[in-house]
């Protein structure tokens, strides 16, 4: 069944993102006062329900296979953010993660003053992906709190910890290590760190389900070769091809431009089934 989002998307998407980072800074932030809902950006324990990160809960497994004690609750939490990446694609990264969030606000900023940039392309495939993870995940298993610095969630939480703590040596490194990744993000290949290189987006990439949450192109003949929605893409897609759902992450700024241009007759939809 298809379905149209009423309004904007971006300005929905945009309104979620910063709903989702206010309640996880309160959540942070009152955890001292009351233990039923703890967390981090990637880490959410609601009751005995521990939701993790999967690459984190994946190294941690793998790291501790010879004295862990099984634990109902914690597989369970493992298998929430799965299930959502089955059924609703990459949601968590372009609707929830606040690296996105932070990067899409500054290069917003940005192309409002210089509107182009050059950059690196090189392709990427399934296979160059599952290697990849397997190598980070071998990688992050050895050294622990690599975890924390590839998992951009992971690494704004642990910047949130340290300003507590006052730790601002550590502060610093975290920022610039933001920066530096913004910076090779930015001009690399369209976020290449959130395509490539970010584990959790690779698994979730992986683990897709061809008939859930996705952007189709209706094969009706709408479409007339615009290309505007590709130029819309954050990631550097190119859903006017339809060749887009590999690594689409739901954001659905492509379906807000080809509305925006068809009034409604458009191509682009979102699809679930």
């Amino acid at each position: 069944m298809s379905f149209n989002i009423s309004g904007k998307i971006t300005l929905l998407r945009r309104l979620f993102q910063s709903l989702t980072l206010i309640v996880f800074i309160l959540i942070y932030y009152t955890s001292h006062k009351q233990s039923f809902i703890l967390g981090t950006f990637y880490s959410l324990k609601i009751g005995p329900i521990h939701i993790v990160d999967p690459y984190v809960y994946i190294t941690y497994i793998i790291r501790n296979f010879a004295n862990i004690d099984f634990y109902i609750w914690s597989f369970i939490g493992f298998m929430i953010p799965l299930f959502v990446g089955v059924l609703m694609g990459r949601v968590f990264c372009s609707w929830i993660c606040p690296y996105n969030f932070f990067y899409e606000c500054i290069v917003s900023f940005i192309e409002k003053i210089k509107k182009q940039r050059k950059f690196l392309f090189f392709s990427t495939s399934d296979k160059t992906r599952i290697v990849y993870l397997l190598v980070i995940i071998i990688i992050g298993t050895i050294f622990p709190v690599l975890t924390y610095l590839l998992i951009l969630p992971g690494l704004f939480s642990l910047l949130m910890h340290q300003i507590i703590l006052y730790f601002f040596t550590i502060v610093i490194f975290g920022v610039l290590w933001i920066l530096f990744i913004f910076t090779f993000d930015y001009f690399w290949k369209k976020r290449i760190w959130c395509k490539c290189l970010c584990p959790t987006g690779v698994i979730l990439s992986l683990i897709r389900f061809k008939r859930g949450l996705r952007i189709i192109k209706m094969e009706n003949g709408l479409c007339k070769g615009c290309a505007l929605c590709s130029f819309e893409c954050p990631l550097g897609l190119t859903p006017h091809k339809g060749d887009h759902y590999a690594e689409c992450y739901n954001c659905g700024k492509c379906v807000d431009i080809c509305k925006s241009l068809r009034k409604g007759n458009q191509p682009l939809k979102f699809k679930f089934l």
